[in-house]
């Protein structure tokens, strides 16, 4: 594949999957970031950016993961009345410090009905893969190329990268338990005044991963930032705007000896 073809592809994507939720608020965040940073896209930094930091990604020829899990999403209409329902298939291996997922490929599925995507989020190396299992292509980005050299040492030492907005949510344990699949969870209330949401969440620590980044451009992209913080994996969810039920979220099925295997050996990465 040529390389404008693959940035305009690789771009195209990430405008759909990449960046956190605060940078998902536009459509086309990253081609517009890197027409106001570079110009033209085609132009020489960007394509020095695109060929020397994005791509310049280091991954895994194989990823095993022992737990697979289906997470069940619902978004409802202003009358309480189910609008859309999904399920999400993610394959984890918190040990690695690494998933994947099905996500996010609903809609390129329409597009495209053929092609399966899979997304593979590598956090040891800071590699994000797309992987076509249909036709053994994929990309690997270098999730570095879009922070500074402040937030990427912030993250090495465990702290919360510097955001350019205040969040107003807080979170709150309210003392409640329950067991989901098997897993012991804790209740917690998230609240954001200024948004006026509210979060009713059950997490657990048995399962140590975080999962947001997958969730930026689905129905509780809102929501899944705020609760990452938590230092688990939440399990079950129900979201609020204006004391109105919006989305909701449950972990449908574990499977913890799944031990799915995904071989990067056998894709044509980066259209090489």
């Amino acid at each position: 594949m040529p390389k404008s073809s693959l940035m305009k592809q690789c771009l195209y994507l990430l405008s759909f999957i990449l960046l956190p939720v605060a940078a998902m608020a536009q459509s086309g965040y990253v081609h517009d970031a890197m027409e106001r940073k570079y110009g033209d896209p085609n132009a020489q930094k960007g394509n020095d950016w695109f060929n020397n930091h994005l791509l310049n990604a280091k991954y895994d020829p194989e990823y095993i993961f022992p737990l697979a899990m289906t997470m069940h999403m619902t978004s409802y209409e202003k009358n309480g009345e189910k609008k859309n329902e999904s399920d999400i298939q993610y394959f984890i291996n918190a040990a690695k410090n690494c998933f994947a997922t099905n996500a996010g490929g609903d809609e390129r599925k329409k597009k495209k009905k053929n092609d399966e995507m899979l997304m593979v989020y590598d956090y040891k190396a800071n590699t994000m893969l797309m992987l076509n299992v249909t036709d053994k292509t994929g990309m690997a980005i270098n999730i570095n190329a879009f922070m500074s050299k402040e937030n990427i040492e912030k993250r090495e030492k465990g702290e919360h990268p510097a955001s350019k907005t205040k969040s107003s949510m807080s979170c709150k344990r309210t003392g409640k338990t329950k067991t989901i699949q098997g897993y012991p969870c804790e209740a917690y209330i998230c609240t954001d005044e200024e948004r006026n949401t509210r979060s009713e969440v059950w997490i657990t620590t048995k399962i140590s991963i975080n999962i947001a980044q997958s969730g930026a451009r689905g129905p509780m992209a809102a929501y899944w930032g705020s609760t990452s913080s938590l230092g688990g994996m939440m399990m079950e969810g129900h979201f609020y705007k204006n004391d109105v039920l919006e989305s909701s979220m449950e972990v449908t099925n574990i499977n913890p000896h799944a031990d799915v295997k995904v071989k990067t050996t056998d894709y044509k990465m980066n259209g090489m």
